[in-house]
């Protein structure tokens, strides 16, 4: 009896830390992402334009939305100029502290996918990252407290 009790708690251990594993995610190659598009808008000699299109998905383009993302990433930029990026500390959602993300509400998107960015242990940046690019940088209250990740 012991043997069969003993194989089923090894089991359900074995299941469990399976599923574990399996919930969660390698942050690599996301924060690879966002790192290069902060090193980007650090490069005042790259053009925003640029940026946009190699780093963020827009999936309903107009010149308004355009004009408004240029001109977010340049706030974006000129709040990096006096930083030194390589003190940026890229922070995966599930890492961060239960009351730094009470007021953030994921929708529908996935919040292993969502970074935040600390400079001297303030936030500076909230970033959604969805198959290899920028899905958004842009966090705006939705009301009752909660503000959400705005898609392009």
């Amino acid at each position: 009896m012991r043997v069969i009790l003993s194989l089923l708690l090894t089991g359900l251990l074995t299941t469990s830390l399976s599923a574990q594993s399996i919930e969660q995610k390698d942050h690599t190659q996301d924060i690879a992402v966002v790192k290069s598009f902060i090193a980007d808008l650090a490069d005042e000699n790259k053009a925003l334009d640029v940026i946009l299109s190699q780093h963020l998905i827009i999936q309903n383009p107009s010149n308004n939305l355009y004009d408004y993302l240029e001109a977010s990433l340049q706030e974006v930029r000129i709040n990096l100029m006096a930083k030194n990026t390589n003190d940026i500390v890229y922070m995966p959602y599930g890492n961060m502290l239960r009351k730094e993300i009470s007021d953030i509400d994921t929708e529908d998107l996935d919040p292993q996918s969502m970074y935040f960015l600390h400079y001297k242990k303030r936030q500076m940046l909230a970033v959604y990252v969805e198959n290899g690019k920028i899905g958004s940088f842009t966090l705006v209250s939705k009301g009752y407290n909660k503000a959400h990740f705005v898609r392009y």
